[in-house]
């Protein structure tokens, strides 16, 4: 069995949850809380395998309850169970250790899926949310922070001008330097940022000039 708590301040949409889950011949339902207030005593005395938070509630919010049970408790694994769909909600929750994020929209069976799925070590996420998650990551992955690859003051000076679409003639002339010094540097350059050309240059770094 699978020992489940619910957190949900809504008294309709609690009963709701507490119907789809008694449906499930494989999932106890260990307490209901309408607020976290006390989620710490609560989670010691009835420990369970997954619990289901929601995020707006009375007196303290979900992501703060998440932040202080898996400080405590970091083997406990969290559903956010919500209607927020903003980035600033959703990667918040993930940030303070949230397994799993869904929408109260979402169907039945993708929340007993998900209990089950989180019961078993895995990540569960609404489509949407996993699909922001995703682009989030790509953005940085696909945008690294030049401060990373440990350039010279110079060698961040001469990047910001390739960036900006100068010459290798005229950034040599505004840093005053030979070409042979300026070529020496573009080469370190390259290879710190393991580029190849200008072009891949502006791929990655570009957006990340201002």
């Amino acid at each position: 069995m699978i020992k489940t708590a619910i957190v949900e301040d809504q008294s309709r949409y609690r009963d709701l949850l507490r119907l789809i889950l008694t449906g499930a011949d494989d999932i106890q339902i260990l307490f209901e809380r309408e607020h976290c207030r006390n989620i710490l005593d609560d989670v010691v005395k009835d420990m369970p395998d997954v619990l289901i938070m929601d995020i707006d509630l009375p007196g303290k919010s979900g992501i703060d309850a998440v932040i202080e049970l898996k400080e405590v408790f970091p083997e406990i694994r969290i559903l956010m169970l919500t209607v927020f769909e903003e980035d600033e909600k959703i990667f918040a929750a993930i940030k303070a250790g949230a397994n799993g994020y869904l929408l109260k929209k979402d169907p039945p069976q993708k929340i007993l899926d998900a209990i089950k799925e989180l019961n078993e070590g895995k990540a569960s996420m609404n489509g949407l949310i996993a699909k922001k998650v995703m682009e989030y990551f790509h953005k940085k992955k696909a945008a690294p922070n030049v401060d990373e690859f440990n350039l010279t003051k110079r060698e961040h000076e001469i990047l910001e001008l390739l960036i900006q679409g100068l010459s290798y003639k005229e950034i040599a002339a505004k840093c005053f330097i030979s070409p042979e010094t300026m070529n020496s540097h573009i080469k370190n350059i390259y290879q710190k940022l393991n580029v190849h050309s200008r072009a891949q240059i502006n791929a990655r770094f570009g957006n990340k000039q201002g």
